[in-house]
């Protein structure tokens, strides 16, 4: 009995040992092809980033003997820095290939989709081919995925320098894009943009067999290797391939999105249903009208792509708030001139042509409606009240000229309290935020609480029940 005892105990010590170890990465880093200037930093931030999980150890290498059955068996992950044409023999491309069919992980950085070009399997592996890097500059980023774990610490979006790639032989039917290029932030005349797409996807992950597989295009400098956003990316995802965190690979391709009937309109009033007005916050209800993921941005500094969803009004990228599968907050342009009807049949007046592409767009991504114009669409979100004073925060209050400072509506509201008239005191946009209008109203002389606030605008009445605040 103690014989079997001292036995069960060595097998639980060595299980518990084993599970505490870190699980082993071979970092392959041969160039075949150009030779990236910051392969030996990122050897070095990998290792330091890896010490530091204690979770992953890494293995570097340029020499390719070590793709074989034998040695791979003692790996649960390979990451591949590489570019040309690898000299490798045949039965060392299957091998890579059991072992991640088998349930091992795959990753590739930077020009790793620029190799192996004559394997045709391997562009299956890492999902795409690289098609040429028409950018090296800072550019703005969206995160189409933030429940994966390599994407989840990252903002909706964010600007970084790096030299940015396109690819060819990719396709959304097979992998689930992570992140992708804001196309607003890119010159897309520049020499050797792929034509007629705005589809730049920079990282994704699919399941390949029982296994996982992981790219990320971003790499080139080294200010990326030192971005704690970057490595922290590159860490969570070799714990995603080598199964130490969860993650979903399904492919997300372009499911047609759609709008509800009159499902576009002002944000704060929802009224008139679609027709909007330059300078306004318009709200789309629909359906897919993001892959899946939902996001809200900062308010002050918009962008131009939230959860892989762009709007276009009349050909214009819109600045976006918030995006989700079933509702997309947008702010038209102030300086955005609708459209006339020349030569447009069936057509009612000056419009706005809306397009929204969802999931990198395409015919089976995109949905556009036709929207009337007009000079205003005014609504208000909320009124925030003393007893001397009222602020109401507004949207759709029409065209501004300067005034000082600050750019105040070319007509004014009328608004009442209790029935008399209150003087305005400031009607125009709210300093620092995109969309928003600010009226600052006076009390009329002995106003008594709760008092009735009436607010009209370009025909429009809204009521709104104040209460001062303490």
């Amino acid at each position: 009995m103690r014989r079997l005892w001292r036995l069960l105990s060595l097998g639980l010590f060595l299980a518990a040992t084993l599970a505490g170890q870190p699980k082993r990465v071979l970092y392959v880093t041969h160039s075949a092809g150009y030779r990236h200037d910051v392969l030996p930093i990122s050897i070095a931030v990998l290792r330091e980033t890896a010490r530091e999980s204690g979770r992953i150890e890494i293995v570097a290498t340029e020499d390719l003997a070590m793709l074989n059955a034998a040695t791979l068996s003692s790996f649960d992950a390979v990451l591949l820095f590489t570019s040309g044409e690898l000299p490798i023999a045949e039965s060392q491309k299957q091998d890579l290939l059991n072992f991640v069919r088998a349930g091992k992980g795959f990753g590739g950085v930077h020009s790793a989709t620029d190799t192996f070009y004559t394997w045709p399997e391997y562009g299956d592996l890492i999902g795409a081919r690289f098609n040429g890097h028409p950018w090296v500059q800072q550019m703005t980023l969206d995160v189409e995925d933030p429940t994966h774990p390599a994407t989840a610490h990252l903002p909706p979006g964010f600007a970084i320098l790096d030299e940015i790639y396109q690819f060819r032989e990719f396709s959304r039917d097979r992998v689930r894009v992570l992140l992708t290029l804001d196309a607003h932030s890119a010159d897309m005349a520049a020499p050797g943009v792929n034509p007629g797409t705005e589809d730049f996807p920079l990282a994704w992950c699919r399941y390949f067999g029982e296994g996982r597989s992981f790219y990320t295009a971003l790499g080139h400098f080294e200010s990326t290797w030192r971005d704690p956003r970057f490595t922290k990316m590159l860490l969570e995802a070799m714990l995603w391939l080598t199964g130490q965190a969860d993650g979903d690979a399904t492919p997300r391709p372009p499911n047609r999105p759609s709008f509800v009937p009159d499902g576009i309109a002002n944000s704060a009033s929802f009224r008139p249903r679609m027709t909007i007005s330059a300078g306004s916050l318009i709200t789309l209800f629909g359906t897919n009208l993001t892959a899946g993921a939902t996001f809200a941005a900062d308010a002050r500094r918009l962008p131009y792509k939230l959860a892989g969803t762009t709007v276009k009004l009349n050909g214009v990228m819109a600045p976006l708030l918030y995006a989700s599968p079933s509702q997309i907050n947008a702010y038209v342009p102030l300086d955005l001139e609708p459209r006339g009807c020349a030569g447009l049949p069936f057509c009612a007046g000056p419009h706005f042509d809306l397009e929204l592409s969802a999931a990198g767009g395409g015919p089976s991504g995109t949905v556009g409606a036709r929207l009337g114009a007009a000079t205003a669409t005014p609504g208000v979100f909320t009124v925030t009240t003393t007893r001397e004073w009222a602020t109401l925060w507004a949207t759709g209050l029409g065209p501004v000229q300067p005034g000082g400072d600050l750019q105040v509506t070319t007509a004014q509201p009328v608004v009442e309290i209790n029935g008399a008239a209150a003087k305005i005191l400031f009607s125009g946009l709210a300093p620092g935020w995109v969309g928003l209008y600010q009226v600052n109203v006076q009390m009329p002389p002995g106003t008594t609480f709760p008092a009735t606030l009436a607010f009209t605008f370009n025909g429009y009445r809204q009521l709104a029940l104040l209460n001062p605040q303490p």
